[in-house]
């Protein structure tokens, strides 16, 4: 188990700063990295080639990866508090610990 939470959270980290992702965006070689983190390395470099590949990007303003970002925020635990989803995880934990209290 704690194997896969390794794998999932390397998959999960920037190669940049090495945290779980913050608002991670995708170049067009599919590596991602955290927004601010990639802008802070292409204004250093003064290029905007990919930190790995060094392949040049061909967004000058890559878009959030949703997708990337809503499983960095799960794994984090930043999930928005008060969401709708958050509220229902909240009643069903609630559920099944009154449930076992009564068992």
């Amino acid at each position: 188990m704690a194997e896969r939470a390794a794998v999932l959270e390397s998959f999960l980290s920037c190669h940049v700063c090495s945290e779980t992702f913050r608002d991670p965006v995708s170049l067009s070689c599919n590596h991602s990295f955290c927004s601010s983190c990639l802008k802070k390395f292409w204004e250093q470099t003064k290029n905007k080639n990919c930190p790995i590949c060094k392949r040049k990007s061909s967004k000058d303003v890559p878009g959030i990866n949703f997708g990337l970002k809503e499983l960095a925020d799960s794994f984090a635990g930043r999930q928005k508090i008060g969401s709708s989803e958050t509220e229902k995880v909240k009643k069903k934990v609630e559920v099944v610990y009154i449930y076992t209290s009564l068992i």
